[in-house]
Order: structure tokens, then sequence, then C-alpha cells
């Protein structure tokens, strides 16, 4: 731990992506991000510290997290503290490490200038071949040490077809079991669960493949009450990073905890989503703990739609992360809804419907003026934007807007997608 493996990281990638800070212990989950150097593509991941055995709690979960790492790189960059000598634990980490039997690069960061390279050579101690001197601050042979990274990796084909990709953000309070349902979902353990809140930290992305699509999972930390931040910076950087998740998916995986319902914190964040105009979906985790009676599944939808009742497109799941009730319908779900939210319809259904909700309920006049839709049209989507075409449209009431709303979902659907509508003169 805080030998600078996450400033190295960042600074290879040129962003700010993994928290850093002089504590001890502060990555704990595994980030991983795609890269390209000398035409080779890769994904780099920085991973907690490991210590050493016989540690407890959670520094033993970091470490357990950072070997799981290991086992799936095919190269390994061993990141040593260039400002001490080699330790014990350096030692001990050197001798697990080699048993893995993959080829290493000895990493001594710390090292700011080329004056003090001399120093990262007592490290040849640890028996891992060459250290080679690094700063993640200076940037000091980050260069030399990608071009050991992709050596004798295969150059990615410039004419590859990339799918379409489906961003998918985990968002919910701290310890709903965001961390544990895409443990299952993925079938491994990405993501250190515990009964700890705040565990995880930063907004991690996870890949797969599901029925030809491509699915980015996105785990967030739990955004907690304003009055419940300790104020530090790793609190603040992780609640940055939640919300740049949240800004960059199309869909918003609510995670409730079904022993809690529905709470007031759970509404703040349902009502960030749909003012970022993202599909949503709630999942009800722990459902195997809810003490069941007939109707009980019908009862707690009911009084969702109760409270929520303009959400009443918003799909709901019940799921058990730690049995996997049900959990494979997310999948479907995340699909289903991000078909919604790319759909288009043509110009010439829009307009019957118009026919017919003129017939039915025409616009009301307003300050002794008739309002007169001439026709509607779906302008965008990702997320579905409406245009409807008129002579007054800054006159048009806010109930009529909603009732337009609510019409257009009611004969096209868009499960799960908030839609627009807009009015511009004609």
């Amino acid at each position: 731990p805080n030998v600078g493996k996450s400033t190295l990281f960042n600074r290879i990638l040129r962003r700010r992506r993994a928290i850093e800070d002089d504590r001890s212990g502060v990555t704990r989950d595994r980030i991983s991000e795609e890269f390209e150097w000398n035409g080779v593509r890769f994904n780099l991941v920085d991973t907690g510290g490991l210590v050493p055995r016989g540690a407890e709690g959670m520094d033993e979960l970091v470490s357990k997290a950072a070997e799981a790492a290991i086992v799936q790189a095919d190269r390994l960059v061993f990141v040593v503290d260039g400002k001490v000598s080699p330790t014990d634990v350096d030692q001990e980490i050197a001798r697990s490490v080699l048993k893995h039997d993959k080829p290493v690069i000895l990493a001594v960061t710390k090292i700011d200038n080329t004056q003090h390279e001399v120093d990262a050579l007592e490290y040849y101690a640890l028996g891992l071949g060459d250290p080679m001197a690094v700063s993640g601050v200076s940037g000091l042979n980050t260069g030399d040490l990608l071009d050991l990274m992709v050596e004798g990796f295969e150059v990615s084909g410039e004419d590859e077809e990339e799918s379409e990709e489906i961003r998918v953000a985990l968002i919910g309070r701290p310890n709903v079991g965001k961390s544990s349902i895409l443990n299952k979902l993925l079938g491994e353990e990405r993501q250190i669960v515990s009964d700890i809140p705040g565990t995880t930290r930063d907004a991690i992305d996870f890949e797969l493949k599901y029925k030809g699509k491509t699915i980015t999972l996105i785990d967030t930390a739990g955004l907690r009450r304003k009055k419940d931040l300790d104020r530090t910076a790793i609190e603040y950087y992780t609640i940055l990073r939640t919300i740049r998740a949240l800004d960059q998916c199309e869909i918003a995986v609510l995670i409730l905890d079904a022993n809690e319902g529905l709470t007031q914190y759970d509404r703040r964040l349902i009502d960030q989503s749909r003012d970022k105009k993202k599909g949503i979906i709630a999942v009800y985790n722990k459902w195997d703990l809810v003490e069941k009676e007939t109707g009980t599944l019908e009862a707690t939808v009911k009084e969702f739609y109760h409270q929520l009742p303009d959400l009443s497109f918003m799909p709901l799941l019940f799921t058990s992360a730690l049995t996997g009730q049900r959990l494979r319908k997310v999948y479907d779900q995340i699909l289903e809804v991000d078909a919604e939210y790319r759909k288009r319809v043509s110009t010439a259904d829009l307009n019957r419907l118009l026919e017919h909700i003129l017939n039915v309920n025409p616009p009301p006049a307003v300050k002794g003026r008739w309002l007169r839709i001439k026709y509607v049209s779906q302008i965008a989507s990702k997320p579905p934007l409406f245009a409807f075409f008129m002579n007054l449209p800054e006159l048009v009431p806010e109930a009529y807007k909603r009732y337009l709303q609510r019409m257009i979902r009611e004969e096209f659907g868009f499960t799960g997608v908030p839609i627009q509508v807009v009015f511009r003169k004609k």
C-alpha cells in the first residue's frame, strides 16, 4: 500500500482516474481501463495494496482482490517505493509474485528526476530483474515502462468492428448490495464485498457480452447524505466519480434494500437519473430475506407506484445477490430498456396519434387564444425527444404537456425511458 500505484496509473492514462491520497489503503477495488500504446490495445488494472499474510478485515479483502488480479493478468508491474530501501513486505510479495510464473516489470516509483535513478538499483535484491526508475508525478520513464508493458503483444487490428456499447451504472445507498450484485452478474468476485458502508470508493467499469451486445457495468460508491460525509478528499473524489458515472451511462440501475423499501434518498437518486434523462430500472435486492405472505410482491409493486405515480414506466425487479434469484433478468431488462432508449417512431405513426388526440382532447384556449398543433416528429433518441410544431408554443400549459407525454407512452411504450416533448413555432 501507498507506494504510488494509483499516481502512476493516472499518469499513464493522463487523467485522474484513480483516487490519490497520501494515506495508505485508499484504493480498494480493481480499476480497469482500456489503453493503447504503439498500436497495442490492452487493459491496465490498478489494484489495492498487497499486505502480508495474517492481515484481517478490509486489508485482507483488498489483498485478496489484488491477488485475483494477478491470476488474471498477462503481465505484472510490481511497484515499489524508491524513497525507501526494500522492506520485508517487498521481499515477501516478490516471492509470492515469482510463484505465479508470469512476466514481471519492476517499477521503482517516486524517482522524480534522473539524478536519483541510481536509488532504484538496490531493488535488484528482490530478484525480479532490472528495476526501472519511474515517477507518476513527473512522468519520468513512463514511456519506457509502457514499451515494456506491450513488448511481444499483438498489435490491434485497425479494422476491428466494435459493437455498440450499453453503459449501465449501478447506483444506490451505501451497503444495499451493489457490489454483491455485480459479482453475481459477472460470475466472479471482482468487487470487494463488506458490511462496512462505503467499501466501494471508485466508479469501476466491467465489460461483458450478453446476447451479442456489449454491456459495461459501472459499480459506483453509495452516495451518502450531506450530513454523513466526512469531508475528506477521498469522500469528495468518490462523489465526483459516482456523479460522473451517472453522467456517462445510458441506463441507471437503482439497487434498493427490500427490507427497508423505498426511502427519501432513493427518490433523490431517481430524480437525479431522470433529470439527466437516463433510462432507469429499479432492483429490489435481498428479496430472499423478506417475510412473505400471499400477495407480498404485488403489494410492494403497488406501494412503489403509489409513492411515485409519475414513474409507472419504470420496471421493477426482485432479486437476491446471495442466492442469485432472478439476477439473470437484470441483463434482459437492460437490453429491453436500451432498445426503448434508442427507439425511433415514424413521423407518420406519430401524426396518426396526434390526429386522434386533437379529436378527443385538443389543446385548450389560453388567454382567449386558440392553440393549434400542426404536426409532431421525433427529432432525437437516446433519450427520445418529440417536437410539436404549432402557432403559440410558449402558451402550452404544463398539464397538457404531461398529457401528450402520457399519450405517446401509452401508444409506443418506451419502458424505463424518460420522454421529452418540446414545442416549436410553425
